[in-house]
């Protein structure tokens, strides 16, 4: 009887430990406690965007890309794949809206998080693409991972839209 009444105060002790734990992920759902940095969306202003080049805008603690493609670019990019690890993007994280071999909402743009997914640092713009500054990981202009000595998934695509003349980038983390 001694090991019977030990097993009961055991899963007691289990639903209550269960009970705290359903509890705290209720609250932390209900309840947003973010830090001051971190906001439900980011606005951005495209004035005087270069064409073909990629920019990296930051605000707070957010750093994206932004690369307004010509028609020249969007046909290139339309047509490589060769040199991509995935050209696809069937491992990548993007926006429903963007699972296309552009990787964007609209051709003529294009926008992701300014970190790289091989060792996770900071972006750089190069001459037609970007690379990863702390490792030899290469994207393209439209995010996608170029072949290279170690395998890495293509950039992270945010959520985010577009004001209509195009002017202001609204980005939600």
């Amino acid at each position: 009887m001694l090991d019977r009444s030990r097993l009961l105060k055991a899963v007691k002790y289990v639903y209550v430990v269960a009970g705290f734990a359903l509890l705290y992920v209720f609250l932390d759902f209900m309840i947003d406690v973010r830090p001051a940095g971190i906001h439900s969306s980011y606005q951005f202003s495209l004035d005087r965007l270069p064409v073909d080049s990629a920019i990296i805008l930051r605000q707070d603690n957010l750093s994206i890309v932004v690369i307004r493609r010509s028609p020249e670019a969007i046909n290139l990019l339309r047509e490589s794949s060769g040199n991509l690890q995935d050209p696809h993007s069937r491992s990548s994280s993007q926006p429903v809206n963007a699972e296309n071999s552009l990787r964007s909402i609209h051709p003529g743009f294009y926008v992701s998080y300014a970190i790289g997914t091989d060792l996770g640092c900071g972006l750089e713009a190069i001459e037609n693409g970007m690379r990863e500054i702390c490792s030899d990981a290469r994207y393209d202009f439209a995010g996608r991972a170029l072949k290279g000595s170690t395998q890495f998934e293509n950039l992270a695509i945010p959520d985010y839209n577009f004001s209509n003349n195009f002017s202001i980038l609204t980005i939600k983390p």
